[in-house]
Parts: C-alpha cells; sequence; structure tokens
C-alpha cells in the first residue's frame, strides 16, 4: 500500500507539472497571437496611411499640372499672305524639310508619328500635318505653329514654337502654303497624355509648354553684320529646337547638346560638311546630328551655309536657357 501510494503520488505530482507546463506554452502562444496582431494591425494602418498620402498627394500633383495646361494665353490674330505659285510651294517643302516639320518630327511625308512613349514620363504623338492643314483656319495655323497656342487659348506641349516665334511672315507664309499642298494621307490621332512623373515634371516646371517656354526665351547674341544677321535668322529659327534659344546649348531626356561657339573651330569647309553629311570634326559621325544633317539640314543652299558660318563661327558667348 505504502509503495502503491507513493507511485500514485509521484503520478499526481507529474501530472501537474505536465499541466502547468501546458498552461504556459498556451500562454505564451496567445500573447505572440496578440503580438503578431498587433503588429499586422500597425501595419496595416501604415500601409492605409501610405496609400492615402500617395492618393492625396498625387491627386494634388494632378490638380497643379491640370492648372498649368488649363492655363489659356491670349494670342492676336496675324493674317499673312499664303502663296499659290507652284515655285513658292516648292520653296516652302525645302523649307519645311529644313525646320523637320516634313521628313522629321511628324514623320516622312507629314503624316504624324509617336515621338515618345514612356509610360510613367508620357506619350506623344505628332499630328498628321496634312489632317491639321485642313481643320484650322490660316490665322489660326499661324498662331499654332508660331506661338504654340490652340484655338482656344490653351498652349500646346513639346513643339518647337520658340525657334518658330521668329520666322518671316514670308517664310512661314511659304510652308503653310507647302503643307496645304500634301495628299491626304493616314496617320496616328495626336495626342499628349502625361505619365506621373510627367505630371510631377509639369507641376514643379521640370517640363514647360510652350507658351511658357515662348515666355522664357534667351535670344542669341546679336549679329554684327549683315550676312550674319541672316546666318542668326537661319540658327534661330532652325537650330534652337536642339541647341536652346540663346544656341547656348540644351538637354532633354534623349541627348545634351553643345554650344554652337563649337563652330568657332570649324573652317568653312568643315562646317559645310557637318551640316550635309553629320560628319564633324576628326571625321566623327554623330548619332543624332549625322541624320538630321543628312535629311534635313542637307537642303540649306550654299548661301545659306555661309550666312550660318559667318555668324556662328564668330558669336559671342551666349547667355543661359
Amino acid at each position: 500500500m505504502n509503495v502503491a501510494y507513493q507511485v500514485t503520488g509521484v503520478d499526481v505530482e507529474s501530472g501537474d507539472l505536465h499541466d502547468s507546463a501546458s498552461e504556459g506554452a498556451v500562454r505564451r502562444r496567445c500573447k505572440a497571437g496578440e503580438l503578431m496582431k498587433r503588429l499586422l494591425r500597425w501595419f496595416g494602418i501604415a500601409l492605409g496611411s501610405l496609400a492615402a498620402f500617395g492618393i492625396i498627394a498625387y491627386a494634388v500633383v494632378y490638380v497643379l499640372s491640370e492648372r498649368v495646361l488649363r492655363r489659356t494665353y491670349q494670342v492676336p490674330a496675324v493674317a499673312i499672305s499664303i502663296p499659290t505659285d507652284p515655285a513658292l510651294i516648292t520653296e516652302g517643302r525645302r523649307l519645311a524639310t529644313i525646320r523637320g516639320c516634313f521628313g522629321g518630327c511628324h514623320g516622312k511625308q507629314a503624316e504624324g508619328v509617336v515621338m515618345f512613349d514612356e509610360p510613367m514620363i508620357g506619350r506623344v504623338v505628332a499630328p498628321n500635318l496634312a489632317a491639321a492643314v485642313r481643320k484650322y483656319s490660316d490665322a489660326e495655323l499661324v498662331g499654332i505653329i508660331r506661338n504654340g497656342v490652340r484655338p482656344g487659348g490653351r498652349s500646346m506641349m513639346v513643339m518647337p514654337a520658340e525657334a518658330f516665334v521668329g520666322l518671316t511672315d514670308e517664310d512661314l507664309g511659304r510652308i503653310i502654303a507647302f503643307l496645304k499642298s500634301l495628299p491626304a494621307v493616314a496617320g496616328p490621332d495626336p495626342s499628349v497624355s502625361l505619365g506621373p512623373l510627367g505630371r510631377i515634371g509639369v507641376a514643379i516646371g521640370k517640363f514647360k509648354t510652350v507658351a511658357q517656354l515662348i515666355a522664357e526665351t534667351v535670344p542669341p547674341p546679336v549679329a554684327t553684320s549683315e550676312e550674319a544677321a541672316y546666318g542668326r535668322y537661319l540658327a534661330r529659327t532652325t537650330c534652337s529646337p536642339c541647341h536652346g534659344t540663346s544656341l547656348g546649348g540644351d538637354s532633354n531626356p534623349d541627348f545634351t547638346s553643345p554650344s554652337l561657339r563649337v563652330v568657332a573651330a570649324y573652317s568653312p569647309e568643315s562646317f559645310a560638311q557637318l551640316l550635309r553629311t553629320g560628319v564633324a570634326l576628326g571625321e566623327r559621325k554623330l548619332d543624332t546630328m549625322g541624320p538630321l544633317a543628312r535629311n534635313n539640314l542637307s537642303h540649306f543652299t550654299d548661301a545659306e551655309i555661309a550666312a550660318l558660318y559667318s555668324y556662328l563661327h564668330a558669336m559671342p558667348e551666349a547667355a543661359h536657357n
């Protein structure tokens, strides 16, 4: 009886110990579970707060960028003569080609092309010019090309009106006459749609509307002779989209361009070769300038190249854009 009682006592005491250990483990698991739930709850609150902050921040950016994009500008209606003479229309084709309206930014036949497509930044489709000239009046076309402002007053985006604002009535009239002579051709619908980064850029002033760029234009240095003055006109209305309105160099997401004071290192012959073939000093073949020179700038006449050289070779240091 005594042995049995002792065994029974040990068994009872052992059972009590097991029960206590189990209860402790359960309590620890409960505490761990509560801690995990609390952490998950706080994580969810933090994540929700970040999401809410992101939505609010983007809403603010959207409103600020829309305020810039919807701003209207007053542009006086200007009537210019649009020639109908075949020789002047042909000259308009040459002028449009040099400045990239034809065989450049708007496609080989001005049919319109996708210029840029990065979802986070935006998508830019250059318009079909053969269709655009049939949609707008001559005065509206002048306002769009020279001032970058649509009928209704809103500014355009991604158009070098800061260069074309300096075009003479004669040259602009010939360009429009040529564009009006183009046959209808199929092409994509024009559009500019901005992604999140694009809207941020507009909101903070990194990306500007055409009207803003024109307002901030820094003109190139004054010419010192009649020939150089003509060269300044050609450079301002042709070279400034890539090299800045001051011709002092510029940068964009695609490339960085030098100041055109580099022409001081060129001879008249090597400068002519650069414009006609895109081959720079040292027989360097330039990725951006090469196709532009062969397709567009090669249409400059010898006299125009001489005028450009006269101005750029002696051009003083330009102010910054």
